[in-house]
This record gives C-alpha cells, sequence and structure tokens, in this order.
C-alpha cells in the first residue's frame, strides 16, 4: 500500500491542503513551547516534514539546529525554498519516515496526521522505535499529532464537495475499512479529472501507549487540540502526544 508516494508528490496535494497555513504550525509550536519550555539550543526532527511549515516555525524562534525528513521532493523543494527566502539555515533530506538520521536529536516531531500510513502496525511502530533511538537520553522528547480515531469514528462525513477560488473541484468520499480511514479523492478542472486514495491507520491512545512503551518511551502528556485542552476521547479532534526517554 503505497498511496502516499504518488499522492505527496502530486501539485494537487497542495492544492487540497492549501488551509493547513502557518497559523495552525504557529499554533501547534506554541503549544510545545508552553509544554516542554522555550529551548533553542534543542536539536529538532522533524519527521514527515512536508512543506517544512512547522521547521521554519522552530527556525524562526531561534532554533539553529533543524533537520526535516520527507518522502516528497515536491514538497521538500517547497520546504528549501521557503526557507531559502527567509534566510533560514534547516537541513531537508528525502527519505522515508522509517530512516532517522544518525544522529542525536532533543526534540523529534511527527504533526498533521503523518503517522499510520504503512500496511502493517509493525512498519507504522518501526518509526517510533527508531526516532526513540536518536532521542538524547533523559531529555528527549517525541511529539506526535495525530487524529482522535474514535471521534473520528463518530463525526465521519461521507462525503463533501468543494471547488477553490481558481475553481478547481474536490470531491471527497470517506469509509472506515479494516481498522483504517479510507478517503477517495477526485480533482477536476478544466483539463482533466484525476482520482486518489489516503489511507491511515485508526490508532488509538492506548495503542499508542504500547508502542511508546516498547519503544523505551514513557507518555508524560495528552492534549486534544492546538490550543491545549485536555484530551477527551469522544469529543476531541486531535491526539496529541507527548512521550520522552
Amino acid at each position: 500500500m503505497t498511496w502516499y508516494k504518488n499522492w505527496f508528490l502530486d501539485a494537487n496535494y497542495r492544492v487540497v491542503y492549501e488551509h493547513r497555513d502557518e497559523s495552525e504550525a504557529e499554533e501547534m509550536i506554541d503549544l510545545i513551547e508552553r509544554t516542554i519550555g522555550h529551548k533553542p539550543e534543542r536539536r529538532v526532527l522533524d519527521v514527515g516534514c512536508g512543506s517544512g511549515r512547522h521547521a521554519i516555525s522552530f527556525a524562526k524562534r531561534g532554533y539553529h539546529d533543524i533537520t526535516g525528513i520527507d518522502l516528497s521532493p515536491t514538497l521538500l523543494a517547497d520546504a528549501r525554498e521557503e526557507a531559502t527566502r527567509l534566510q533560514l539555515s534547516i537541513q531537508f533530506l528525502e527519505r522515508d519516515m522509517r530512516q532517522i538520521p544518525d544522529e542525536s536529536f532533543d526534540l523529534a516531531l511527527n504533526l498533521f496526521t503523518s503517522f499510520g500510513y504503512f500496511e502493517t502496525d509493525e512498519e507504522n511502530e518501526e518509526m517510533i522505535i527508531n526516532v526513540a533511538r536518536q532521542l538524547v537520553k533523559n531529555k528527549g522528547w517525541f511529539v506526535i499529532d495525530f487524529l482522535n480515531s474514535q471521534w473520528v469514528r463518530t463525526h465521519l462525513v461521507a462525503h463533501d464537495e468543494q471547488v477553490t477560488p481558481n475553481g478547481i473541484h474536490i470531491e471527497q468520499t470517506r469509509w472506515i475499512e479494516d481498522g483504517r480511514i479510507e478517503k477517495r479523492l477526485l480533482i477536476r478542472n478544466s483539463f482533466e479529472a484525476k482520482e486518489y486514495i489516503e489511507s491511515v491507520r485508526l490508532f488509538d491512545l492506548s495503542d499508542f501507549e504500547r508502542m511508546f512503551q516498547g519503544a523505551g518511551l514513557t507518555l508524560r502528556h495528552v492534549f486534544g487540540s492546538y490550543h491545549g485542552k485536555a484530551f477527551l476521547q469522544d469529543t476531541s479532534p486531535r491526539l496529541i502526544m507527548f512521550a520522552s526517554i
């Protein structure tokens, strides 16, 4: 199941998710710093960094040792271009999220539901294990921003359509199958129509607790929104977890 390899390469990905802007990234970084402090000396790793929103936000706040990894050369090109425009020094690497750089990091991030893409639980857990190996002992943090699976199950929107300001028609169909949230996207413009699939494993908090334990991590904080609201299984849209070595 390699839907993500083609989808993240395609320019239409940015069309669908253009509403994920800098302000949302800033909210997430605000939450991180409120929870574990503003420490620009930390070495930061952004796993599944995409177009670099969060890495760039950290760099703007004075963090000077930041690495972002992502599978998509298209999104990484955007990240590098924006970092260069802002004269920020960030290392962006093209690689699978399980291929963690062999370096020590104080803070690792996996944000905006950049988890659960792989077909087996073992493959998904491998990333957590590999990140934990590179975290500095006794002070390394790992922050995962995931969807709240229970909220998704009870608030599933089976179908919606929208038209962007420049006339692109986006049709989305969602369903749950074999413990995964599946989404089919049909994107049409004046010239063509393209179809894409997204598929994410619906992990619950207890699943993450098990995976953290297996990787030698301890779950320290859990939030249900970017504003830092307490996590409530039935009503929180997000599952934001802070684990440490």
